[in-house]
């Protein structure tokens, strides 16, 4: 069996332009890395087609990005050229990976193949379809992390004109897929997907990228931590106003970026137990942080559109801290995580008090013991060896 990775990959020079451009490493190529590492451990080796995103030109100096390749334990890696002007660079993107499909299909003609496509990406699906067409028994294999509707719900009219177009492109691709790996399961239900041609996989963790380090906590304070992106429909205005509920033994400290930012830079300036980091240097960074906190939250809201949806990454990084971790049962987190969660009630400002109230009048035996279960909880049975072996055991189902 010949194995093809389509999605974000990319090696030590790519990673400079793309930090050269301001642009940080998002949860999703962390969740990724984390699914490759986990195939490869279990004996597959793939090649793969990638292609990186910047800011567009002038937004970022790079107005064309080059095609790298490179070789990693003797698999074919690429990462296609691509003109990066607003809304050409798409179109521009699509055209190279086709490309670069039927390069690889002719070479692997005659052999069994299956193809990983990360994210429900049409440029990524329009490359696998190229090799369909190639290699007509090829099974593709499609991880949807996000549905594209609920990816960016700000966007701009014209934008959502596109977007829609995309969608409809997409609806057509979805023809090609024989197998998809969803991060939540009521994901089947939007699709309309079949019985069978399905399964959930919300993700997984990395036991080698585990921070052994444990930094000593702030002395005679509690804190509240928040990671990731910080969007004013993720309930962070109702977390800054939460903190004038709480005394002033409670610290609230926010790392990340969005556009509630300034808001909380403004707040900051107000309350000086509110803490803004920004981006931290290094994923290492992020997690001996989230360790030092007294207990993490997220303030996910129930009602909002994606909440069914989506299953927030960031709860690995949570739970592997070994702290407490406060969230709402939104529906895109499995019930068996809310054994090991500290339920909110509400995303507001008096249930996100109260919540936090509730952690911080725990006795710190219970805290810890909780916060131990909830690192095992994620080490023995979200880790990325026995999450990609979930999906190679589906994949190979008749």
């Amino acid at each position: 069996m010949k194995y093809l990775w389509i999605g974000l990959q990319f090696e030590q020079t790519i990673k400079n332009i793309i930090s050269s451009c301001g642009t940080k490493v998002m949860s999703g190529k962390v969740s990724e890395d984390s699914i490759l590492n986990g195939l490869y451990e279990n004996g597959i080796k793939l090649d793969s087609i990638n292609s990186f995103r910047i800011p567009v030109f002038p937004k970022s100096s790079m107005l064309f990005c080059k095609r790298y390749s490179w070789q990693n334990n003797g698999q074919e890696n690429v990462s296609v050229s691509y003109l990066n002007l607003k809304y050409i660079n798409q179109i521009s993107r699509t055209f190279s990976l086709k490309r670069e499909a039927r390069l690889w299909a002719k070479k692997h003609k005659n052999e069994d193949v299956t193809i990983f496509v990360y994210s429900m990406h049409s440029p990524f699906l329009a490359a696998a379809a190229e090799i369909k067409k190639i290699i007509p028994c090829a099974k593709i294999v499609l991880i949807v992390l996000d549905l594209p509707q609920y990816m960016d719900l700000g966007m701009s009219r014209f934008k959502k004109i596109l977007k829609a177009f995309d969608w409809k492109k997409l609806q057509k691709q979805m023809r090609f897929i024989d197998k998809y790996i969803l991060y939540s399961k009521h994901m089947a239900t939007f699709l309309g997907l079949k019985d069978g041609s399905w399964t959930v996989m919300e993700g997984s963790f990395d036991p080698t990228s585990l921070v052994e380090e444990n930094p000593e906590k702030t002395a005679n304070k509690i804190s509240v931590m928040y990671s990731g992106v910080v969007d004013m429909r993720y309930g962070i205005p109702e977390l800054l106003d939460a903190m004038k509920l709480l005394d002033e033994n409670y610290e609230l400290w926010i790392t990340g970026g969005g556009n509630a930012a300034s808001l909380i830079k403004e707040k900051a300036k107000e309350d000086g137990r509110i803490k803004f980091f920004g981006f931290l240097p290094s994923r290492k960074d992020l997690l001996l942080k989230q360790k030092s906190a007294s207990m993490l939250i997220s303030t996910r809201r129930p009602d909002e559109a994606a909440s069914d949806y989506c299953f927030p990454s960031k709860l690995f990084e949570y739970m592997i801290s070994g702290n407490p971790v406060l969230s709402c049962r939104i529906g895109g987190i499995p019930d068996e995580y809310f054994d090991y969660l500290i339920e909110m009630k509400s995303v507001s400002p008096e249930g996100i008090a109260q919540a936090i109230k509730k952690v911080a009048a725990m006795p710190v035996e219970d805290r810890t013991l909780l916060g131990k279960k909830s690192k095992d909880f994620i080490l023995r049975e979200k880790n990325n060896f026995s999450q990609a072996k979930k999906i190679i055991d589906f994949i190979n189902e008749v």
